[in-house]
């Protein structure tokens, strides 16, 4: 079987008239996956604690959840919520754990 259309615009092979939904709905990434991972990295703790900052997002910090992970008995948490820092185009959030630990962190945009 050959096809007989490059563009899959008209003609045998095409698609049109075939498809289900309206022809002004668009399937974009965002309508596939939900949750996207907007920043994400590593952090040694100096001590117990580490400061991470990022640059600022789009839309508030409200939009955005933070996810931590370590290789380490000791529990590691965020200490100081994710927020814009004064006068700054950055966001950061605190870290503490074990002293010395290495913590992975994410920043992940929730929500439609």
């Amino acid at each position: 079987m050959g096809a007989t259309s490059v563009t899959g615009v008209s003609g045998p092979g095409s698609v049109e008239g075939l498809q289900k939904g309206s022809e002004h709905m668009s399937l974009g990434i965002n309508k596939l996956i939900g949750p996207k991972v907007a920043a994400a990295g590593t952090k040694t703790l100096s001590g117990t604690t580490g400061v991470v900052e990022f640059p600022e997002l789009a839309g508030v910090v409200g939009d955005y959840i933070v996810i931590l992970s370590a290789n380490t008995s000791a529990h590691v948490y965020v200490s100081t919520a994710l927020a814009a820092i004064a006068s700054t185009d950055e966001w950061g959030f605190t870290i503490t754990g074990g002293s010395g630990a290495v913590v992975n962190w994410a920043v992940v945009k929730v929500g439609a």
